[in-house]
């Protein structure tokens, strides 16, 4: 099954989103912050990236852009409790494939992680 590299600060949403995607099958790591998840991704190779958008020291979209350097990056679900027309620049500046406007139910992120692993 597909190896998934989740970061988000939030521990409940972290958790909740790290067992629906166990349940789902998905080979899960878990972070806490976009400069761990940097760091994660550089040391194996993931088939999705999750990121939540607002962490510390290193937020989904600096994380998700420095991934993106890398030619052969996975696709990045970007989570995001902000609006996304404020934000249309920055999540196309990131280099995301999709995103989720929080909050979300289970199931839509399930569909929508099957949709990008599906579409690699």
């Amino acid at each position: 099954m597909a190896d998934i590299l989740l970061a988000d600060d939030e521990e409940e949403l972290l958790e909740l989103v790290r067992f629906s995607l166990d349940a789902a099958g998905y080979n899960v790591t878990a972070v806490k912050n976009g400069k761990l998840a940097l760091e994660e991704s550089q040391k194996k190779r993931f088939d999705l990236i999750v990121l939540d958008v607002m962490m510390p020291i290193m937020d989904g979209y600096h994380a998700a852009a420095e991934i993106n350097q890398d030619p052969n990056s996975p696709p990045i679900l970007l989570l995001t409790s902000r609006d996304f027309d404020q934000d249309q620049a920055a999540i196309k500046g990131s280099g995301a494939s999709a995103f989720l406007s929080k909050p979300f139910e289970v199931s839509e992120l399930l569909e929508t992680v099957r949709g990008l692993l599906n579409a690699k």
